[in-house]
């Protein structure tokens, strides 16, 4: 049984934008099918029912009110025609499912094949943590734990002789490291996890943590479309290549003339990349628990110096329209 909470129960259309009746991005994961996407992109606790994905209240009170307040601006524009509204999941306000409060979006991903989907998630930005996390000095066991088994994966030392005899090391200290690790500090994104019908690569078990270089990460995305022996109808990998880049051509156009994103800083968002064996694309912007509103506008491409709170996020996004004109314009595929 559903219940919303009290009298919020609010509907929100958005237009979702190409292609017609496209998933989700938020619906990447299954918890009540134990569908292999929820290890995938680590969102845990989430079920999709019909039509409709839901998402676990986030447990801290920042984001759980960031989260809610950026999807209601966005959900809620009817009027104003905000651009940005065929990039973000419908959002149906907040409902109860035995005792447990969920956010209620569209199941995006539910027109794409089950069979032949892939699913890529890119952080976007200049840095994946908050100003205010920059400052924090609170040693942390698990982070330096968990930074030294990719030490062991990556072949070479990162930590500290400090953070070595500590076996500690701030949650400041491990943001910025994976960032300088992966391509977020050099490109304004990277690849936290790709799902494929051939391969299924996270952040924390593969080579995305340290894939930093420009052409390891042209590599990585090339491997997020389906192979030419895949595609079905007569399709060509390059038509899904050329989709997605039409749709971030128009993602950042949306971008350029929202109001609402340049008053906002967007730490931490994903970028949800879709295709399927017919070679359709997508892409949605998601998960905004550390998006929080700017004292003045932002220019959201320039660097980030601490007290700007430039996030980079159209860097990111420039650095991924080149990499896919390269794909499309690319002689072979497979």
């Amino acid at each position: 049984r559903e219940r919303a909470k009290g009298d919020r129960k609010m509907v929100y259309s958005a237009h979702v934008g190409a292609p017609s009746g496209a998933p989700s991005v938020e619906a990447v994961v299954c918890c009540g099918r134990k569908d292999p996407q929820v290890a995938a992109f680590g969102h845990g606790g989430v079920f999709v029912e019909g039509a409709f994905f839901y998402k676990p209240r986030p447990k801290a009170r920042d984001r759980y009110e960031n989260e809610r307040r950026f999807l209601e601006l966005i959900c809620c524009s009817c009027e104003s025609g905000e651009p940005l509204r065929a990039f973000v999941p419908n959002f149906y306000g907040e409902v109860e499912r035995d005792g447990a409060w969920f956010f209620k979006m569209d199941d995006l991903l539910h027109a794409f094949s089950l069979r032949g989907r892939h699913i890529a998630d890119l952080k976007m930005g200049l840095r994946t943590f908050a100003e205010s996390e920059a400052q924090s000095a609170k040693p942390r066991a698990d982070l330096f734990e968990r930074m030294e088994r990719m030490e062991e994966r990556l072949g070479s030392s990162v930590l500290t002789d400090a953070e070595r005899a500590s076996r500690s090391m701030t949650k400041a200290r491990w943001m910025a490291l994976r960032d300088s690790l992966s391509s977020t500090s050099a490109l304004g994104f990277r690849i936290d996890a790709l799902l494929t019908p051939r391969a299924h690569l996270t952040a924390f078990d593969s080579r995305l943590f340290h894939t930093r270089a420009r052409a390891d990460v042209i590599a990585a995305l090339r491997s997020f479309f389906p192979r030419r022996g895949e595609c079905e109808g007569g399709s060509h990998p390059r038509q899904a290549a050329a989709a997605l880049l039409a749709r971030v051509r128009e993602l950042r156009g949306a971008l350029t003339r929202s109001a609402v994103f340049s008053r906002h800083e967007l730490i931490g968002t994903t970028l949800l990349l879709v295709a399927d064996e017919t070679c359709r694309a997508g892409a949605w912007m998601i998960d905004f628990g550390v998006t929080r509103e700017a004292p003045a506008p932002l220019q959201h491409d320039v660097p980030w110096v601490p007290g700007n709170r430039e996030d980079g996020y159209l860097l990111g996004l420039a650095s991924l329209t080149e990499m896919l004109q390269e794909l499309v314009a690319a002689d072979e595929w497979d």
